[in-house]
């Protein structure tokens, strides 16, 4: 109990720190980064599951992973007059701007509760500033969920406009790049292991996230654009004028904040104390190099005297100090980007690419580009693939294997499977530990209980995990070998752990979309059956409200208006049907209340309908 009892202490530490809010000193150097953007409102239990803690109790960390927690020791720093950001507190660091009549947020934190700890920081730091003047803006940067879940606890009983790009709503919600939409479940599931979410609270095993100190879970405050930004919006809050640009790279819909009269520039999503991550570990759609260089490039051009990091630590500040740090990241990166496509198109495969691409001797040892969040051998995959797909162009790749058989011919190759484990062995006694965890995996493909193969694979996974400086690196790792040795369960989340908040906020083609790939196709294959649904409360909606679903061996049509042949129809209202559909309602449940009127049909045949879609 004694090993419970200091995890719940610590957690109260972090959760409730009791920093000071000092000025920061000019510095060259600087602070982290970006997004995480497991972007997901799970709520996972981070609390270790035995009382006596992890076995090993402790798994040590490569020292400049260490020493990047100091970014975020947590701190509410005034930039300049009547600029503020509180470092350190949530997963993201939300800013202050303090107008004469009112107050403009921009970015609330990861969850209501993240937004409420950053609050009290605010209001024990500066004299109770929420209780003195109105919030009157809330400005999302992009739809990452460390940006925007938080919005709620901000606005308290305050109505404000809340700003964002144009095309938030669609990163939040469209596939393929969005969270809440047809892959929450795998997202999710990666995002919990990368942020090392799992065991967060346990100190012998996490660090930090790379470009963030830890996540706070809890549920969504989001609240819904008011205004949009296109390319470029002027505006006056509470007597402040801000410029708000379109800056997109690790998203489509960044924007950053400019105060010219402050010479302010508030900014995320392209710049960040880390090698960019053009891929994540959690998944990421397209994110194009030019464009993070051509945003880059942009906020050079405004000559910012200070830069506020909604991911890292202190601002960076002079202009001169400015202007370096973002030339040489912008540099850092169109450098791999183009010699990557110039090997490209000399034939080679990323394979062979991540051999002759490094950073050039005068950006190695750039303070920002460090790989503590993003890796640079990961972006050149992630470029290859995104100018040509998967195919690297060799003969030998056309015929994709499985990993089972795969693993069949590794083993047949050594002599047999203990043979393999043999070379397993061998390659982690020689400290070739990638090697290591292939071999050892490969064995535990074909014999998931031979007990050399899996003492071998999580020494590698562990001394891995010591020596990498990569957080996503680490705390993936970690998860996976506490999830295989039993000592935390990190289940695939479902569709129905979606945050309420957002459920509201669902376009019905997204729900459609996630009814179409949760269906049991095998089962369904035999199977025609159309079905009308009229959705009674959005008749005066951009949206229909009349659809036809379409079951068709196996695969899921659906189209608006209710057809003619339609076996019978369904009377609802649009966040019923989205519930259901998600597995948070009963149908039975539903249908009982009144809240779903089937016609035509006995409500026995929408309960089979619904059983297709279940895939457990």
């Amino acid at each position: 109990m004694k090993a419970m009892a200091t995890v719940v202490m610590i957690a109260c530490i972090i959760l409730l720190g009791a920093c000071g809010s000092s000025t920061p000193e000019p510095e060259t150097t600087a602070n982290p980064e970006t997004t995480a953007n497991p972007e997901t409102t799970v709520k996972p239990d981070t609390t270790p599951e035995t009382d006596e803690g992890f076995d090993p109790k402790v798994v040590p960390a490569n020292p400049k992973l260490v020493e990047l927690s100091k970014d975020f020791e947590q701190n509410i720093c005034e930039v300049t007059d009547g600029v503020y950001v509180a470092v350190g507190y949530a997963r993201a660091n939300p800013v202050l701007i303090e107008g004469s009549d009112g107050l403009i947020v921009i970015d609330p934190a990861e969850s209501v509760t993240a937004g409420q700890i950053v609050k009290a920081a605010y209001n024990e730091h500066l004299d109770n500033i929420f209780s003195k003047k109105p919030v009157k803006a809330i400005i999302y940067t992009h739809y990452h969920d460390c940006h925007i879940h938080g919005a709620t606890a901000f606005a308290g009983n305050d109505s404000p406009e809340i700003i964002a790009h144009e095309s938030l709503a669609k990163n939040l919600f469209s596939p393929p790049g969005a969270v809440y939409s047809l892959i929450f479940p795998i997202k999710g599931y990666r995002a919990i292991k990368y942020m090392g979410i799992r065991f967060q609270q346990y100190p012998g095993y996490f660090v930090n996230g790379g470009i963030f100190p830890f996540s706070i879970p809890g549920p969504s405050g989001y609240l819904p654009p008011t205004i949009t930004v296109q390319d470029k919006l002027e505006t006056n809050i509470a007597g402040v004028d801000l410029v708000l640009l379109h800056v997109p790279g690790e998203t489509s819909d960044i924007i950053c904040v400019w105060l010219p009269e402050k010479k302010v520039l508030v900014q995320i999503g392209d710049f960040y104390k880390s090698f960019p991550a053009v891929t994540t570990m959690r998944g990421a759609s397209f994110r194009n190099p030019l464009d993070y260089i051509k945003s880059i490039d942009r906020m050079r051009s405004l000559n910012a005297e200070y830069m506020v990091l909604i991911h890292g630590g202190k601002p960076l500040t002079g202009a001169e100090n400015v202007s370096r740090t973002l030339t040489n990241y912008r540099d850092g990166l169109q450098f791999v980007h183009d010699q990557t496509v110039q090997n490209m198109n000399k034939g080679l495969t990323p394979k062979e690419i991540i051999e002759v691409v490094k950073l050039p001797p005068h950006l190695v040892n750039e303070p920002y580009l460090q790989e503590y969040f993003g890796q640079l051998d990961r972006d050149i995959f992630q470029i290859f693939s995104q100018y040509l797909g998967w195919y690297t162009g060799k003969s030998r790749d056309l015929f994709p294997i499985s990993l089972e058989e795969e693993a069949r011919e590794m083993a047949d190759l050594a002599g047999g499977i203990d043979q393999l484990a043999a070379k397993a062995q061998e390659a982690l006694a020689k400290g070739k530990l990638e090697w290591a965890l292939i071999f050892a995996d490969d064995v535990l493909l074909l014999d998931s209980d031979h007990d050399t193969a899996r003492s071998v694979k999580n020494s590698a996974m562990l001394k891995l995990a010591e020596e990498t400086y990569n957080a996503q690196t680490r705390n993936y790792i970690l998860s996976e070998y506490l999830d295989e040795t039993a000592q935390i369960s990190i289940p695939i989340p479902q569709f129905s752990d979606i945050d309420d908040a957002l459920v509201a906020h669902m376009p019905m083609d997204t729900l459609f979309g996630i009814m179409a790939v949760s269906l049991n196709a095998s089962q369904s294959l035999d199977e025609e059956i159309v079905i009308g649904l009229n959705l009674s409360d959005i008749a005066n909606s951009i949206e229909p409200a009349d659809y036809t679903m379409h079951l068709r061996r196996g695969v899921l049509e659906v189209q608006p208006k209710v057809a003619d042949n339609s076996g019978f129809t369904l009377t609802t209202e649009s966040l019923v049907w989205k519930n259901v559909v998600l597995g948070k309602l009963d149908p039975v449940e539903a249908v009982s209340s009144g809240d779903i009127s089937v016609q035509g049909a006995d409500p026995a045949e929408l309960y089979s309908f619904l059983e297709y879609f279940k895939t457990e």
